[in-house]
């Protein structure tokens, strides 16, 4: 289970080591006001994808100017993105986010860096575990043992089979958690136009009487 960072207050010193990690990342866009350069998660999206190209897919992130597709595009990095790497932003940040409070993209930029680093430790252990190295030295080993006349038996694990199964309901429930929010979304906008409709019949009455 991914756990919900709130992230930290962070002071000047730590902030201006957060501007110097940005510029050096290749951005499709120019930054000016790193506020409001972020709002809508898009270069957010564009920077996990430069250290982890497998991680994002950009298409999932358009240009927003509206509240709704910015929290949206936020919505889908937590559900997409940030959960597979271990944390999920909290509410309260993204809400400060999209509506450009000043010093909040800085503190969750900060966490998403520590988290970029924690990952890449993860992911650096994983390929230096005894298993993966085990795994690669029987890989070796097989050509050579195809060589030597030996036959060579094929055995699909069923673990495979069921990282697999896995893999394909971890994707479905993030289908499912996405589409519930716009869903949700579209409810409350039902509920403000019938909110509006109303008022305007009542005054629409109310005018035919008088």
């Amino acid at each position: 289970m991914a756990r919900v960072i709130e992230a930290p207050p962070i002071d000047e010193e730590e902030t201006q080591r957060i501007y110097e990690w940005i510029d050096d990342i290749p951005l499709s866009r120019p930054k000016r006001n790193i506020t409001r350069d972020f709002a809508d998660g898009v270069m957010m999206a564009e920077v996990i994808k430069h250290f982890y190209p497998k991680l994002v897919e950009i298409h999932n992130y358009p240009q927003a100017h509206s509240v709704q597709q910015k929290v949206t595009n936020w919505n889908t990095l937590n559900v997409k993105v940030f959960r597979k790497m271990g944390f999920q932003i909290a509410r309260t940040d993204i809400d400060n986010i999209v509506n450009c409070n000043p010093e909040t993209i800085e503190r969750v930029l900060k966490v998403v860096q520590d988290k970029i680093n924690e990952y890449k430790d993860r992911k650096s252990e994983q390929e230096t575990s005894p298993v993966v190295q085990e795994a690669r030295l029987q890989g070796l080993a097989r050509p050579k043992a195809q060589a030597q006349g030996q036959s060579e038996v094929r055995v699909q694990p069923a673990n495979n089979a069921l990282r697999e199964k896995e893999q394909v309901i971890s994707e479905l429930k993030e289908t499912i958690e996405i589409m519930e929010n716009k869903i949700a979304k579209l409810e409350q906008l039902v509920k403000l136009k019938d909110s509006k409709i109303q008022i305007l019949t009542n005054k629409l009455q109310a005018a035919g009487l008088s």
